[in-house]
């Protein structure tokens, strides 16, 4: 176990990263000979660790059955991402239990940053709105961003959904940024937006998902109109913020969507494309 910290802790280190995922962190283990990982479910030696307890320190944001968070194993220290324009923090900060929690002026100015990148590409009229759960603690994946390399689940899936030939086109040029720039600005074209539960990686919050929520409604008040349909991302999103925004605005969809990683991409399709259809946006 001392190999397997060791070594996730120098490549956090290393980018400048907050934490590391399950499927993420148990590839790079597999590739560097010291823990193999299951090509049927992608991570699955690495959780069974983690469920053991064999790391302390990773945690279930959202409790039990929630995806695991591997962070830094010195909870002291602050890995924040070291995307342009964004300060690693060096000096002292204040660390809750599981939650990082940066100083006031980066807070707004990465709040700042992640609205301009969404802006670039909000349609005029926004006839669907998706709701995920949170950006990524490493920006640099962030939905909006046009230069992402590695690991951008949430837009590979929906890409797949709405354009899979353009998904192809752009896996096969090396996630060309230009590719993503044209896939990115059909999804504006056709009135879709995404916003998040939470505005702030899960890291940088000190709270629970569910105090999010007030915040939420008044984001989505702020870009939808009467015959904006809304539709939940991830399974957590849904429980939590179903019926409370179900009381506040008329078309959100009823349909849980598991989130596109960790092994859950087909239920992603399944799933993304029977909420499209509530839409009616294949007619």
């Amino acid at each position: 176990m001392h190999r397997i910290t060791k070594f996730l802790d120098d490549y956090l280190t290393k980018l400048g990263r907050t934490y590391i995922d399950p499927v993420e962190a148990n590839a790079l283990l597999a590739k560097a000979g010291i823990l193999r990982d299951s090509k049927d479910r992608p991570g699955k030696p690495l959780r069974d660790l983690l469920r053991k307890g064999k790391l302390p320190h990773a945690y279930q944001p959202d409790g039990k059955g929630s995806n695991w968070v591997i962070p830094h194993s010195n909870k002291g220290q602050s890995f924040f991402s070291n995307y342009t324009s964004v300060k690693q923090q060096k000096k002292s900060i204040n660390v809750m239990p599981t939650k990082i929690v940066e100083p006031t002026s980066d807070i707004s100015q990465l709040k700042k940053q992640l609205e301009e990148a969404r802006q670039k590409y909000k349609p005029e009229t926004v006839k669907y709105l998706l709701v995920a759960e949170a950006p990524p603690d490493s920006l640099e994946r962030f939905f909006y961003y046009d230069n992402v390399r590695e690991h951008d689940y949430l837009f590979l899936g929906i890409a797949e959904a709405l354009y899979p030939k353009l998904k192809e086109q752009y896996l096969l040029n090396r996630r060309n940024n230009e590719i993503k720039n044209s896939i990115l600005q059909k999804f504006q074209q056709e009135g879709f937006y995404l916003l998040d539960l939470s505005e702030l990686p899960l890291s940088l919050i000190n709270t629970n998902l569910r105090s999010q929520l007030p915040n939420l409604i008044e984001r989505i008040k702020s870009v939808a109109n009467d015959n904006t349909q809304i539709i939940l991302i991830k399974a957590n999103v849904y429980d939590i913020a179903f019926q409370p925004l179900k009381k506040q605005f008329e078309k959100v969809i009823d349909q849980r969507i598991t989130f596109p990683g960790q092994g859950g991409q087909r239920k992603f399709q399944d799933e993304f494309k029977q909420a499209l259809k509530k839409v009616h946006y294949f007619e």
